[in-house]
């Protein structure tokens, strides 16, 4: 009997949508319609079969049938509390007829109990208030928002097939009778053979009550009506082979085998919608179920429970006929595996392939086919493989801009996308290097995807939105997280700066630091092994002396911080259990490592101390290193093509030590470590190495700079930060640092409890008693042997006197009064030719008299008529201005006039008054401070060195000094320079201008810069100082006064 039934829906999103049934009171809330229709039809041929027969009534439609909506606004009044109330809100209304009828039956959608008849429709309105004012007095109701009907709201109908209900009275079902040993079995009966109608009735049916398939797969026709399957270019003929394939009565397996990114799932979408619509136009239907392994067996932790689901999931696709489609074929064979136990999916899916009753369609990589054929034998012996080819750049192409054009047709009620031709040739130039591991078209479309998920550049004239190249680099840096040089956007960084900026990190291990710069120019020339990792380094040498923070310096070059650094300590590892955390085990399949590379295969991998793995271990990294990939307990493969693997190791340490004067030969020591390394590990591990880098012991320069690093991170901790400290260490008390742990033996790793001891607890004892809100400065200094600490109370300098919001707020007359003023000012100043500012008034002059009086008159007159006067009523003058003639080999240019509209030109005139007011005060200081002065202004950094926060300080210096010279102590001794080196902590400026002490006398003190380290903002303090003659004296004088306040002199 087919049912059919008002069907509400609203899509309150593109991923949620809700369908009800106002009558039956049902409702579903997904994200598929298609999902919701099938979900609601069980429920109705479960409640109509076995509902009473008198309620066939409400399972009938009427002719006559719609849906509005009705603004309702209610005024409430309850006497009895003496309160009065608004209840407002727009309520869908449901209204039905049967032409026999005299009424119309209104039913508000979201609450069906409510349901009253009306005469005509527009009673429907005043009714609907009548009986919402009643329900809310009888129920003390305060608000309609739960009845309130979306503008969304669409009517649709469900049509249901169902065997009416029966008015015989129901009998209880007996159990089979047990048959007796030795009993003759029966043969059942063939069943007669059913019609074609008869059979899809048969299907649909058991379609319906498929709760296995439900509950354990995802139907992807559904997508077909819901328009959210992917489209396939390209790939027509392929297409068409699978959808004949698919289309006839028996089962069948077909397995699509690829590369990942190929676009195998593309293919399966896109079959699914031919399928579809053939089966549609032939009167029949023929699902495709989505299995996946793992969510297959989720939760079927009791025995016998998975393998339950699966014997019903099998009965239930031989009963409708339908196709399973596998995204994983292997995950199949790997689901349901535990360590005791090798019994899995696969293995049921077998018989049922044998006889014909199944269609099984999946998809797998190479290396995962290879997998399945020798797990399952069986089951691949039953697949029919259809290879899945990559296309090529000139083929890939046409599929992208599909894509494209797919993806613009989406974007309704905003703005199109608009790609440039240049950013499509960068997209499929760079889409794929950093991920081998895809292939083309599925890796350009992902980051096609990426790309015009951006905000891209608003285009006002065409209404679009445009994305050109740079959006397609920031698109791959984002996703890589590689900075420019490496991913091409920019030129290639020369070795040598590679070298200083790696140097700076790394204290006195210069062949570590060549052999990490060869590593990243390798890289960003692309001329690593495509099918090895970029680089696999050991890093052999004792104890802390910066193996680990190598690691770290080479993820923060290529990846900005050092989060992207995947490190494991071997020691953890030294059992056979240990491998599991690399790769996972049965039950558990998502090893730290395995897990870690699918998320991202672009980072830096340290296995520190790799001599003391297990030998499982070693056996599991062979096929790391020589392939670049490494499988999981699931049999599942992640991609180590793009990572740098580093090992740390201490062979041959303790050999070196005994040998006198053996750290100062640095080739014997290099020959040594290969030796030892040689010696330890088997020869088909080590010639997977490519290269050995021998780490030398610190000396007292390299650890000093440690030093400085280490310090640098214990001040840019939170408690610092958030505490508004900062700390200032005298040079002298680093000597101390240096001195107290100093140990050729350990390296660097007694300096860490060194410093919590010396620096962190006195520290946080101030912290203690500080008040939060002030700022203070705590200044670190030696006292012979000892720590010796002081806290200075910071106050806000008050800000420099300035009058430019005075000139801003200046009405039209005033300016053109102030042009006159100043010209007679600077008129006034009488300055001799021959002095040395004689030209600084003559520029000034200059620019006075470029004032355009015939604005400023008009500005003046035109002041008291402006604010009634509308935009196109206001006057307008004519500017010059450069107008290109034209495309010449020589190019020339013209003067044009062009039209300004009076809130334009008052804005430049007050820019240029106020700065000409400026000026005259400059110049009238600078005329009465006297004779020239020589001097310099001194910054530096409070704390670790910091280039970005000179670089801020550095402008604060004033533009109009006569003379300004860079100056550092880079080489030793202090020197002009062009640009400051990075890692000192200091630097001056070279100054000469008459009352320079004056000028220069606001900004002494400390400035606070806020710059970002490791993607964070930190705050670090400069110290400003004045510098009275020549920089080296003057340095070295103020150094000696500095070191006399400390000494308490």
């Amino acid at each position: 009997m087919r049912l059919e039934l008002p069907m509400v829906v609203c899509a309150h999103s593109s991923r949620v949508i809700e369908a009800w049934l106002p009558h039956q009171e049902l409702r579903q809330t997904g994200s598929s319609l298609a999902a919701l229709r099938d979900d609601l039809a069980l429920e109705v041929m479960l409640a109509f079969e076995r509902g009473p027969v008198a309620e066939l009534a409400r399972y009938q439609l009427a002719p006559h049938l719609r849906l509005v909506r009705i603004d309702v606004d209610l005024r409430v009044v309850d006497r009895e509390r003496g309160v009065k109330r608004t209840l407002a809100a727009p309520i869908g209304l449901l209204l039905e007829k049967w032409p026999a009828d005299p009424f119309w039956l209104a039913t508000p959608t979201r609450a069906p109990q409510l349901r009253f008849a009306v005469s005509d429709v527009a009673a429907a309105g005043p009714a609907l208030q009548r009986r919402l004012l009643a329900w809310a007095l009888a129920r003390d109701v305060e608000s309609l928002a739960d009845l309130a009907s979306p503008q969304r709201e669409h009517l649709e109908v469900l049509e249901v097939d169902a065997d009416p209900p029966t008015i015989l009275p129901r009998t209880v079902r007996r159990a089979p009778r047990r048959r007796r040993p030795g009993a003759k079995v029966t043969t059942p009966v063939a069943p007669v053979s059913e019609t074609p109608a008869e059979r899809e009735e048969r299907r649909a049916r058991a379609r319906l009550g498929a709760t296995t398939l439900r509950a354990a797969t995802r139907n992807l026709s559904h997508g077909v009506a819901d328009d959210t399957l992917d489209r396939a270019f390209g790939r027509d003929a392929l297409v068409d082979e699978l959808v004949g394939a698919l289309l006839g009565d028996g089962g069948v397996g077909l397995v699509l085998v690829g590369p990942s990114g190929v676009g195998k799932t593309a293919i399966v979408h896109e079959v699914v919608r031919r399928l579809t619509a053939r089966n549609q136009a032939a009167g029949v239907r023929r699902d495709v179920w989505r299995i996946d392994g793992a969510r297959f067996i989720a939760g079927q932790s009791h025995v016998g429970q998975w393998e339950a689901r699966a014997a019903g999931l099998i009965t239930e696709l031989s009963a409708t006929g339908d196709v399973l489609f596998a995204d994983d074929l292997a995950s199949l064979v790997y689901a349901g595996r535990t360590r005791t136990a090798s019994t899995n999916l696969g293995q049921y899916l077998v018989p049922s392939l044998e006889r014909g009753e199944l269609t099984l369609l999946g998809e797998c990589t190479d290396a995962r086919w290879a997998q399945v054929r020798q797990e399952a034998p069986a089951l691949a012996a039953l697949m029919r493989v259809v290879p899945v080819p990559p296309l090529d750049r000139e083929r890939s192409l046409p599929v992208v801009l599909g894509a494209l054009r797919e993806l613009e047709s989406q974007a309704a009620g905003e703005l199109p996308p608009r790609l440039s031709p240049q950013a499509i040739e960068v997209l499929l130039d760079r889409a794929t290097r950093f991920r081998p591991h895809e292939a083309l078209p599925g890796r350009a479309i992902r980051v096609l995807h990426r790309v015009l998920g951006g905000p891209g550049q608003v285009d006002d004239e065409a209404g679009a939105r445009r994305f050109g190249p740079a959006e397609v680099w920031a698109a791959l840096a984002s996703e890589t997280g590689l900075p420019d040089f490496v991913l091409g956007a920019a030129p290639p960084r020369p070795r040598a700066d590679l070298v200083r900026e790696l140097a700076e990190q790394v204290a006195g291990q210069p062949e570590a630091v060549e052999a990490v710069a060869d590593a990243v120019l390798a890289m960003q020339a692309g001329l690593g092994d495509p099918d090895k990792p970029l680089c696999t380094y050991l890093l052999v040498g004792p104890t802390g002396v910066g193996k680990t923070e190598t690691a770290k310096a080479l993820a923060r070059m290529l990846f900005g911080s050092a989060d992207r650094l995947l490190r494991f300590d071997m020691s953890e590892l030294a059992s056979a259990h240990g491998l599991a955390r690399l790769i996972g085990e049965p039950g558990a399949p998502d090893g730290e490592l395995t897990a870690a590379l699918r998320a991202q295969p672009l980072r830096v991998i340290l296995f520190d101390e790799i001599e003391k793995a297990h030998p499982r271990v070693f056996d599991t990294l062979l096929q790391l290193l020589g392939e670049g990939r490494l499988t999981d307990a699931a049999g599942r493969t992640a991609d180590a093509r793009q990572a740098i693997i580093l090992m740390t190791s201490n062979l041959g340490v303790r050999e070196a030590a005994a040998r006198p004067g053996f750290i100062t030969a640095v080739d014997a020591a290099a020959a040594h470590y290969l030796a030892a390394v040689r010696a330890f590990f088997r020869p088909e591990f080590f010639g997977r190495i490519d290269r050995v880098v021998p780490f030398r012991p610190l000396d007292r320069g390299a650890l000093r700079v440690v030093v400085e690093h280490a310090l640098g991170r214990l001040l840019a901790r939170r408690g610092l930060r958030q505490g508004k400290v900062m700390v200032d260490v005298e040079p002298a008390l680093l000597e101390l640092l240096v001195e107290q742990a100093y140990d050729p033996r350990y390296g660097a790793r007694p300096l860490e409890r060194l410093l919590e001891r010396r620096l962190t607890v006195p520290l946080a004892r101030h912290l203690v008693g500080k008040s939060g809100a002030q700022r203070a400065l705590v200044e670190l200094a030696r006292r012979g042997g000892e720590l010796a600490l002081s806290v200075r109370l910071l106050r806000e300098a008050a800000p420099a006197p300035t009058d430019a919001r005075e000139v801003a707020s200046w009405p039209h007359a005033r300016l053109a009064e102030a042009a006159l003023a100043l010209r007679a000012d600077v008129a006034a100043l009488r300055v001799d030719p021959d002095h040395p500012l004689a030209a600084d008034q003559a520029e000034l002059a200059r620019q006075l008299d470029d004032l355009d009086d015939e604005a400023l008159e008009g500005v003046a007159w035109r002041d008291e008529v402006d604010d009634t006067m509308s935009p196109e009523e206001r006057p307008r003058w004519k500017s010059p201005r450069a107008g290109y003639m034209g495309l010449r080999a020589r190019p020339t240019y013209r003067q044009v006039a062009t039209e300004l509209g009076q809130e334009t030109l008052v804005r430049g005139l007050r820019l240029a008054i106020g700065a000409a007011r400026d000026g005259l005060t400059l110049l009238r200081h600078r005329l009465g401070a006297g004779p020239s002065q020589q001097g310099g202004l001194l910054l530096e950094c409070v704390g670790p060195p910091s280039r970005a926060a000179l670089t801020t300080v550095a402008t604060l210096v004033p533009s109009s000094v006569l003379a300004c010279e860079r100056w550092d102590d880079s080489g030793g001794d202090w020197a002009a320079v062009p640009h400051f080196n990075a890692r000192f902590r200091r630097v001056a400026f070279a100054l000469h201008d008459p009352g320079l002490a004056v000028t220069l006398a606001p900004l002494l003190g400390w400035a606070v810069a806020e710059v970002t380290q490791e993607g964070r903002p930190v705050e670090v303090a400069v110290r400003i100082s004045f510098l009275d003659g020549p920089i080296p004296e003057a340095v070295a004088a103020h150094d000696a006064r500095l070191a006399a306040i400390r000494s308490g002199q």
